[in-house]
């Protein structure tokens, strides 16, 4: 049997995968959070903000229905409402938890 000449075949055009690079040092403050059950702390428009340690936020976080119950629940009513005097916009707020979930390393 003869083999079967075939045409080279074109290499497919490579898609280019963007990942967002971990940051080292906010993994690490956060499993440092876990293991000591110090709180973190997160920075938002000025303010400084304390959450508990990840593994100390109230269980109710597990219940919460959304993210906006969620981060009322982590920060605590009196740190929420400090928040809230600001106005904060839904962009701000996607900001402001982002930055949370990044310093609990969620």
């Amino acid at each position: 049997m003869t083999a079967k000449k075939t045409a080279a075949s074109k290499p497919a055009d490579e898609a280019v995968v963007e990942t967002e690079v971990p940051d080292a040092d906010n993994e690490l403050g956060a499993a440092e959070a876990e293991a000591t059950g110090a709180g973190v702390t997160v920075e938002h428009n000025g303010k400084t903000y304390v959450l508990p340690s990840p593994l100390d936020y109230p269980v109710d976080v597990v219940f919460a229905d959304n993210d906006f119950e969620a981060v009322r629940i982590v920060l605590g009513e009196e740190q929420w409402q400090e928040y809230r005097k600001a106005k904060p916009t839904i962009r701000d707020f996607q900001e402001f938890n982002a930055k949370i979930n990044e310093a609990s390393g969620n």
